[in-house]
């Protein structure tokens, strides 16, 4: 799964493979053009306030730089669950990509050509990357350049190092078909535990939330009554 760890340096990579970036409906292309708008927002955000301040002659620049702050935080907080959305979708489709390409080498096909049929029949996030595959060999690109493209397309480990394993097996002359039913085997078992972790993760956002909006509203209900008494009482 997609891992954050360097956000721009993931922004670099994803806009030069990809070509741009959709954010609050604004193609980003450059890293520069995001930073832009980073700052360029928020800067926005704080004169509107300040000008609906003057207008209604109320002070609005706490507010202002309040949603401002948000705004800066939450832009590459897009970007990242953006790629993690594609890293998402590539792990999804990838046991049964693996199983359909173990069935075409065993049908006699190449590893290359099971990637070419696959590509050109199925339409998902991995069917997509064969084809850059493909389209990248077709421009002159080495196979390690073309495989080390579609890795860093795919932002997702478990398809990089599906990648990887096919590209050694077949250097090396090992058995692929096998490698690959003990893949599939591998990648749904993971998938099974993220979603255990994620309904975890669930379950404890969900306490968190009832404790927020449920708990200490409800305190703050039986307390409000009784705060004049216990001022008096204090006094």
């Amino acid at each position: 799964m997609y891992k954050n760890t360097h956000s721009f340096k993931d922004l670099d990579i994803f806009l030069k493979d990809w070509g741009h970036i959709s954010i609050l409906g604004i193609k980003i292309k450059t890293p520069e053009a995001f930073f832009l708008l980073q700052i360029s927002l928020p800067v926005a955000v704080i004169i509107s306030f300040a000008a609906l301040g003057l207008l209604l002659a109320k002070n609005f620049i706490l507010h202002g730089s309040a949603a401002a702050l948000i705004i800066y935080f939450i832009l590459p907080a897009i970007v990242r669950a953006k790629i993690s959305l594609k890293a998402a979708n590539v792990l999804y489709c990838l046991p049964d990509v693996i199983d359909m390409m173990a069935s075409l080498i065993n049908a006699g096909l190449s590893v290359d050509e099971a990637m070419a049929y696959i590509g050109q029949n199925l339409d998902n996030a991995v069917s997509g990357l064969f084809k850059v595959y493909h389209l990248a060999i077709f421009e002159g690109s080495t196979k390690k350049e073309a495989f080390d493209k579609i890795c860093r397309m795919s932002f997702c480990s478990e398809f990089k190092s599906f990648i990887r394993i096919i590209h050694q097996a077949e250097t090396m002359g090992n058995p692929i078909r096998e490698i690959l039913r003990d893949l599939s085997k591998v990648y749904r078992n993971n998938e099974r535990d993220l979603l255990k972790m994620k309904a975890e993760k669930l379950e404890s956002k969900l306490i968190i939330v009832i404790f927020i909006f449920i708990f200490i509203p409800m305190l703050a209900i039986f307390l409000i009554p009784v705060l004049p008494q216990l001022k008096i009482f204090i006094g």
